[in-house]
C-alpha cells in the first residue's frame, strides 16, 4: 500500500476524506504469466478475479439529492506496483500522468469505476467502467449497470455508496476479456451476460511474464472515499467465491447515515440584523404582491386541471375505484403484499374491501413518462377487450400523481415461473397443459388480430406476460406496449419495443410492428413451452450466445426434432410435439411474408389443416441465427427497448 491506502475496520481503504489524493494496493509478490497450463493462442494465461468495492461519495453542493465522487477506483494489473509517477489530477485514477499516458511502455491493464465524465479521455458519461490498455482513454466502456437473465438492463451508481460485486475474466484461447458488475445482494449470483466483453490479446501488454495485481484510486475537487471488502483471483481457473458473510459493512453504513448535506444559507448574527433592519420589510411587501400572483395562478391552474380531468373521463370513462378502496385493499402497498416490481412501477395482490375479490393492482410509476403511456394503452385497448384467454382489466384510479391499474388476480403467477424457476427435475406443467396453454395463447392472439374491431399488435409477447388462472387456463396480459389499428390500415408505431429473444429481426431493422412480428414472438413461446429454454442462452462450451430456434433447428437437422424437448417431459404426445416445435420454427421465419397468420395457426393447433408438406429443415435454416445477431446488434444499441419480465413486475 502507499499514500493513502490503508486496511481499517477489516476494509481496503484506498482513499481518505482528501481532495487530490491517491491510494494504491498491490499484492506483495508478482504473479506468474509466464506459463499457461494449455496452448493457447496468447501467451499470457487465463484469468478470473471478482472483487466487491464502495466508493462513498459527499453530497453535491447544488444538487442535495444525490451523492458525487471525484474519479473512481480500478482494478489494474501492473508490470510494477511503484506508480509514483501517476498523476493526483482529476480523472487519471492514480495510474499515469499527462506525459505517460497511452505509452505502450506502461505494460498497463486496468478496468476503471469511473466516477467522473474526462470529456480529454472520450468519457461516454459520469458513471462508466472501462477497458484500458495502457492509457485512460478505454478501449470499450458501457454505463454502469448489469443485465438479467431476461435481458433487461439495470442502472447502477458507482458512487451511491452501496457495495458491488464485478467479476473480470480473461479467456486466453479466445483472447476475450468479460467484465461483469451487479449489486452485492445478489451474493455469487453472477449475470450471465457481460457488461462489457472486448477481443484483445494480453500478451501484448503483460510482456514480462509476470504482473502485480492490485487497485488503484484517486479524489479531485471532491473529497469521498473508496473501499474493496474483498477480493479473490485465479489464473487459469475460475476465482473462488468470496466469503460474503465475512465481508464487514458496517463502517460503510455509519459514514453514509452520518453524511450532511451542504447549508443552503448562514445563520450568522450580522445576516440575521441586516435582514430585520434593512431587508424585512421590502420582503413583506414584496410577499404580499406575490402572494396575489400565486392564489391567481394556482386559481387558474386549479381550473384547468379540472378541465383535464373532466377530458380525461370523457374520452377513457370515469375512475373505476378509489384509491382508498385500493389503499385498503392492499394493506397500504405493503412489502408481503407485492407480486413483483419492474420498469414502469410495482404490482400488488389485494382484496377489496367490500365485495372481497381478490385483485392485482398495477401502481405505475409517477416519474416515468413511458409509464403514463402504458397507463393510457392499458385502458385505451385492455379495457374494451373480452375473451378467455386475456387478463381482464377490471379498472383504473388516478390519485395525485398516482396512476393505478386494476386486474383480475391470477393465483398460478406466470407461465415463466413454471418453465425456468423449477428444479431441473421436476415440473408442475404436463405436456398436456403446456398444449392446452398453447392453444389458449393461440386463441387469446387469434381474437387480438382477426376476430376483433380493429386489429390489436401486442408487441410484447413472452412467457412473463402469460399468466395462469386457477384451472391453469392461459391469460395474455401486458397490454402497455399494444397498438390497434383497422382492419385492411397498417400499423403506426416506429419505435422498436419487446424483449430480447422475441423480437423480430424486421422489426430490429425497421422498427416496424405488425401482426407478423407477434408471430415472430409467439413461434419462439411455443417452442420455449416445448424445450423448456429461454429464448436466448450463453453456451456453456464457449461462451457465446445460443437461439432457441439454433437449438431446435439443429435438432431437427440431427435427425429427430424431439431431442430438443425439455427434459423433464416424459409423456408428450410425439405428433403433439413436433408439430409444435415445426410450428414454433415456421411462425419465426425470417421472412415475415413465410409466417403463417393466426387463422392458420390456429387450424394447425386444432389438426383442422396440416402443416406444409415441403416443410423441412433446409426450408427454415438460419432463424436463429438471423435472429441472434439482429437482436445483439439491437440489444446494444437500444437497450432502453428492452422490457422486464412480468413476474418481477411491469
Amino acid at each position: 500500500m502507499d499514500n493513502e491506502a490503508s486496511v481499517t475496520d477489516g476494509l481496503l481503504r484506498l482513499t481518505n476524506w482528501y481532495n487530490s489524493a491517491t491510494g494504491h494496493a498491490f499484492h506483495t509478490f508478482p504473479l506468474d504469466f509466464s506459463n499457461p497450463v494449455i496452448s493457447n493462442t496468447s501467451s499470457v494465461p487465463s484469468f478470473s478475479t471478482t472483487f466487491v468495492f464502495a466508493i462513498v461519495g459527499n453530497y453535491d453542493f447544488y444538487d442535495t439529492s444525490e451523492l458525487i465522487s471525484s474519479d473512481g477506483l480500478a482494478f489494474v494489473l501492473s508490470s510494477t506496483k511503484e506508480l509514483f509517477g501517476a498523476s493526483e489530477t482529476p480523472g487519471y485514477l492514480g495510474l499515469v500522468n499527462s506525459s505517460t499516458n497511452g505509452n505502450w511502455s506502461n505494460h498497463l491493464l486496468a478496468i476503471e469505476l469511473d466516477t467522473v465524465e474526462n470529456f480529454e479521455f472520450g468519457d461516454i458519461d459520469d458513471n462508466h467502467i472501462g477497458v484500458d490498455v495502457n492509457s485512460l482513454i478505454s478501449n470499450a466502456s458501457k454505463t454502469a449497470g448489469y443485465y438479467t437473465s431476461d435481458g433487461e438492463f439495470h442502472n447502477l451508481s458507482l458512487s451511491s455508496g452501496e457495495p458491488m460485486q464485478v467479476w473480470v475474466d480473461y479467456d486466453s484461447k479466445r483472447t476475450i476479456l468479460n467484465v461483469t458488475i451487479a449489486p452485492y445482494y445478489l451474493s455469487s449470483a453472477k449475470p450471465h451476460r457481460p457488461l462489457l466483453s472486448v477481443r484483445y490479446d494480453l500478451s501484448s501488454v503483460l510482456t514480462n511474464n509476470a504482473a502485480y495485481a492490485g487497485f488503484s484510486s484517486a479524489t479531485g475537487a471532491f473529497a469521498s472515499r473508496h473501499y474493496i471488502l474483498g477480493s479473490s483471483f485465479q489464473l487459469n481457473g475460475e476465482a473462488a467465491e468470496l466469503d460474503y458473510s465475512a465481508l464487514s459493512f458496517k463502517t460503510i453504513q455509519d459514514e453514509l447515515a452520518q453524511l450532511v448535506p451542504p447549508p443552503s444559507f448562514t445563520n450568522s448574527e450580522d445576516y440575521k440584523a441586516i435582514l430585520y433592519a434593512v431587508l424585512l420589510p421590502t420582503a413583506l411587501g414584496i410577499a404580499m404582491v406575490l402572494s396575489a400572483i400565486t392564489v391567481k395562478v394556482l386559481m387558474k391552474r386549479m381550473s384547468k386541471s379540472k378541465e383535464a380531468k373532466m377530458e380525461w373521463e370523457r374520452e377513457y370513462g370515469p375512475p373505476s375505484f378509489t384509491y382508498k378502496d385500493l389503499l385498503a385493499a392492499t394493506s397500504g402497498f405493503k412489502d408481503k403484499m407485492l407480486l413483483g416490481r419492474g420498469g414502469f412501477g410495482s404490482v400488488f395482490k389485494g382484496a377489496l374491501p367490500h365485495s372481497k375479490q381478490t385483485i392485482a393492482v398495477k401502481l405505475v410509476s409517477p416519474e416515468s413518462k413511458q409509464g403514463m403511456k402504458e397507463f393510457i394503452a392499458e385502458i385505451a385497448i385492455l379495457g374494451h377487450l373480452r375473451h378467455r384467454n386475456l387478463v381482464q382489466l377490471l379498472g383504473y384510479c388516478r390519485h395525485k400523481k398516482q396512476l393505478l391499474l386494476v386486474y383480475d388476480y391470477m393465483p398460478n403467477g406466470s407461465l415463466n415461473c413454471y418453465l425456468h424457476t423449477q428444479h431441473q427435475n421436476t415440473t408442475n406443467l404436463f405436456w398436456a397443459q403446456r398444449f392446452h396453454i398453447i392453444k389458449g395463447i393461440a386463441s387469446g392472439l387469434f381474437y387480438l388480430h382477426e376476430d376483433w374491431e380493429q386489429v390489436i399488435i401486442h408487441r410484447d409477447i413472452k412467457t412473463s406476460n402469460v399468466l395462469l388462472d386457477s384451472e391453469m387456463n392461459a391469460r395474455l396480459g401486458d397490454f402497455g406496449l399494444a397498438r390497434s389499428h383497422d382492419h385492411g390500415a397498417d400499423a403506426h408505431t416506429t419505435r422498436v419495443a419487446g424483449t430480447w429473444g422475441y423480437i423480430a429481426p424486421e422489426l430490429a431493422r425497421l422498427g416496424k410492428a405488425t401482426k407478423a412480428t407477434d408471430m415472430f414472438a409467439f413461434g419462439v413461446l411455443m417452442m420455449e413451452v416445448a424445450c423448456g429454454r429461454r429464448p436466448i442462452w450463453m453456451n456453456t462450451d464457449n461462451g457465446e450466445p445460443l437461439a432457441l430456434g439454433d437449438w431446435v433447428l439443429a435438432a431437427w437437422q440431427g435427425g429427430s426434432i424431439t431431442d430438443a424437448v425439455d427434459p423433464r417431459l416424459d409423456d408428450y404426445v410425439e405428433e403433439e410435439i413436433e408439430l409444435v416445435l415445426k410450428l414454433g420454427l415456421l411462425c419465426s421465419h425470417p421472412s415475415p411474408n413465410a409466417r403463417p397468420c393466426m387463422r392458420l395457426v390456429m387450424q394447425y393447433l386444432q389438426k383442422d389443416a396440416h402443416l406444409p408438406s415441403d416443410l423441412d429443415p433446409n426450408s427454415l435454416l438460419n432463424i436463429g441465427l438471423v435472429q441472434d445477431e439482429m437482436h445483439d446488434q439491437h440489444a446494444m444499441s437500444c437497450p432502453t427497448t428492452v422490457i422486464t419480465d412480468l413476474s418481477k413486475g411491469r
